[in-house]
């Protein structure tokens, strides 16, 4: 007799997979084979970063003492930066997103339209 495997339930951070594609465009590194956590929703993610992407309507300009945020990995991170995609029915997605430069994660959060 064989033994099947149920259904395995698969949980995924990042945002729609065609935003995750186009992510390579505007510089953010192998984004298909990286790490993605929202902000929002993931309680590893540095407190600093949730407290931040709290904000609206969005400012990039951060206070100093908000710039000096760390990875879980330890690296220091950039500032948050605002990108809109536009998906071929004209719909549009607005996001923050932030690159760790040590271990590459990708923090992002929905901003809303």
């Amino acid at each position: 007799m064989s033994q099947q495997l149920g259904p395995i339930d698969i949980c995924c951070d990042a945002p729609p997979y065609p935003v995750v594609r186009a992510c390579s465009q505007i510089g953010i590194e192998t984004p298909e084979d990286v790490r993605w956590c929202q902000l929002n929703q993931s309680l590893s993610v540095p407190a600093a970063w949730r407290h931040i992407a709290q904000f609206a309507p969005w400012n990039v300009f951060l206070p100093a003492n908000q710039t000096d945020v760390l990875c879980n990995c330890g690296g220091r991170m950039p500032g948050l930066r605002q990108y809109t995609f536009t998906f071929n029915n004209d719909d549009e997605l607005c996001l923050a997103l932030v690159q760790c430069p040590r271990c590459r994660t990708v923090y992002w959060e929905d901003l809303g339209n």
